[in-house]
């Protein structure tokens, strides 16, 4: 899995390179060549309503044939000279607020081209394109963008590219509240995406999921996801309050009401073995701080990102060992014997209280941790208590040369289910063998 950085709202067309470094300075290897970077969020600022459709379309409506070229001497130029990787790019993105008189079709149709052919000429992978919608009856949808999407292939075939292009969820907005639109239910999607495979007469589509537009749309993450299978290729982290449409910071999020389900988009993401890219979208949190506190801003968007990879790839963590030990004699011991014990069984279990040695937990027998100095040296060890650090430092003092890994149960299933049944019944547990 890579994790990308999504550059609208962060990189601008005036300064590309100052903000492309400071991306690459907090952590980030990989962005996105985002159309809509092109244009800076404060940029207009007699615009009321803040939409970085309409203040891109202010800058390219009159010439949206130049779109390429700005981009190629921008972004791509900057990032080439930074080395800063770009392995997929996004067409302009359309808020949902927008109406339909206010915004040209064609116009976005020649964005899209445009934007295709500077992700080719940029060596981008993939390249999310949003649906068309605005101003299309709802009943003739799938036909204006078959057409549309099969067009963007040709060019492909043209350019001899190999590039993916990525349909991506959408919502629609319905006297101010947003409701499910074009590609937001997971059986549409996979039908329009496979009869353009079959069309394309090659793998040419695939998905991009939103996090922010199903949270908004009151979806839940894993029914909505799950169904798309290996059909999935990239997906958008913005954390949202459930009625407003922003891209904040995954955990920010901090008010009452529906916010996004991170143990369900995880569990999601771990049922499919997802292995595709990560694209952090935090752009108004980004611009709501002050700018010398961004970089700092950056660097824990990273941190972020990181530790949700660390949650997705927890379960193919597990599967890559052949032979592994615990160390920790806990809850999280137990989560792990509860979810992976029979089929990815551990030697035995170790804990730093003697009190425990050679007592049963959970079907494994408690351990000196010196006993770990008798291991192969292919034998992973997998710590199971919160304090990994101090633990981790204690193993590296030992001098082993065995894998060290991080296992946390905070967004496996039993975690929750044993703390519901708690929460239900106080005594539950209580005089129960471990």
């Amino acid at each position: 899995m890579r994790l990308i950085c999504e550059s609208r709202g962060i990189i601008n067309r005036l300064r590309p390179g100052g903000r492309m470094q400071n991306i690459l300075d907090s952590g980030f290897q990989y962005g996105v060549l985002s159309a809509a970077a092109l244009c800076e969020p404060l940029e207009f600022r007699n615009i009321k309503r803040r939409n970085f459709m309409r203040e891109y379309d202010v800058y390219f409506t009159e010439h949206p044939e130049k779109l390429k070229a700005e981009m190629e001497a921008s972004i791509i130029k900057n990032a080439k000279e930074r080395g800063f990787k770009l392995p997929i790019a996004m067409t302009p993105l359309v808020s949902h607020e927008v109406k339909d008189d206010e915004v040209d079709s064609k116009v976005l149709k020649k964005l899209s081209e445009e934007s295709l052919e500077a992700a080719i000429a940029a060596d981008c992978e993939r390249i999310i394109v949003h649906p068309m919608y605005i101003g299309i009856d709802s009943k003739k949808l799938w036909e204006e963008n078959k057409e549309f999407y099969l067009i963007l292939d040709r060019i492909a075939d043209e350019k001899e590219s190999s590039i993916r292009i990525l349909l991506i969820n959408k919502g629609k907005n319905i006297n101010g509240h947003l409701i499910r639109g074009v590609c937001a239910e997971a059986e549409e999607m996979v039908q329009w995406v496979d009869e353009l495979n079959r069309l394309a007469g090659k793998k040419r589509f695939a998905c991009c999921f939103d996090i922010g537009t199903a949270t908004l749309c009151g979806q839940n993450l894993f029914e909505a996801m799950v169904p798309l299978g290996d059909r999935l290729e990239a997906v958008i982290i913005r954390d949202c309050d459930g009625v407003t449409d922003v891209a904040m910071l995954s955990y920010t999020a901090c008010v009452k009401g529906q916010q996004t389900d991170w143990l369900y988009m995880i569990r999601a993401l771990r049922k499919l073995e997802f292995d595709g890219d990560l694209i952090m979208d935090f752009s108004d949190t980004y611009n709501a701080f002050p700018d010398s506190l961004r970089k700092a801003l950056l660097s824990m968007a990273y941190d972020v990102g990181k530790f949700l990879l660390w949650h997705i790839d927890m379960e193919r963590m597990v599967k890559s060992y052949s032979k592994r030990v615990l160390f920790g004699a806990g809850n999280m011991c137990r989560a792990y014997m509860k979810d992976y014990g029979k089929e990815y069984p551990p030697l035995y279990t170790c804990d730093n209280n003697s009190a425990r040695w050679g007592e049963e937990f959970c079907g494994l027998t408690i351990e000196n941790p010196e006993k770990l100095k008798e291991l192969p040296e292919d034998v992973a060890i997998f710590i199971c208590n919160i304090y990994y650090d101090e633990i981790e430092g204690q193993l590296r003092e030992m001098k082993l040369k065995n894998p060290i890994e991080r296992f946390s149960d905070e967004y496996m299933a039993t975690f929750h289910m044993e703390r519901l049944k708690m929460a239900a019944d106080p005594n539950a547990g209580k005089g129960a063998k471990a």
